[in-house]
């Protein structure tokens, strides 16, 4: 896969391949270092909210390589080359145009705006994309961070559902060219 990445004022977005993951998973600080250029807070570990994911992820990435973009992002600090977080993506856009989008930011890096400038960077990256169409996110009621994020980035929300672990989760959405 040729390298891609998206820049920011403040940031800079990897896709994260397999054996990056597979680094991150495995806590190998010097390893990821060597295959991603940034450092991780201690102890190394997949940000908040995606660890159970990123082993489906990379099993996915050892079959298909070229899908990384549309995975885990990985969120560095161009002042410190520090890992602040994550964005990632459900996967290639469905036959609609659709694609989820997450977000989580490491401790320590939360409240400073990270988030809103990565999500917005990697909105743009997607309506970018040949056939995507609608950016959705997923946010908990009680998860009032995640929530003003969307709301920051344009989302509105369109739905809610009730799931069995986090409660009720609100369907945010944003259309290419809104």
């Amino acid at each position: 896969m040729a390298q891609t990445s998206v820049h920011t004022l403040r940031l800079e977005l990897l896709p994260l391949e397999a054996d990056a993951i597979q680094a991150l998973l495995a806590g190998d600080a010097r390893n990821l270092k060597r295959i991603t250029g940034a450092a991780f807070p201690e102890p190394v570990a997949p940000p908040p909210y995606m660890a159970e994911s990123l082993p489906v992820v990379g099993t996915r990435l050892r079959q298909s390589p070229d899908d990384a973009p549309w995975w885990n992002w990985l969120v560095v600090s161009h002042d410190d080359g520090v890992a602040v977080g994550s964005v990632a993506f459900g996967g290639k856009p469905d036959a609609a145009g659709a694609v989820l989008i997450g977000y989580a930011m490491y401790p320590g890096h939360e409240g400073h705006g990270y988030a809103t400038e990565a999500v917005k960077a990697m909105m743009d990256w997607a309506f970018a994309q040949p056939g995507v169409k609608t950016v959705r996110a997923l946010a908990p009621v009680w998860n009032t961070p995640a929530v003003h994020v969307a709301e920051k980035v344009g989302m509105r929300p369109v739905a809610s559902e009730e799931d069995d672990e986090v409660g009720e989760v609100l369907v945010y959405e944003r259309i290419r060219g809104s």
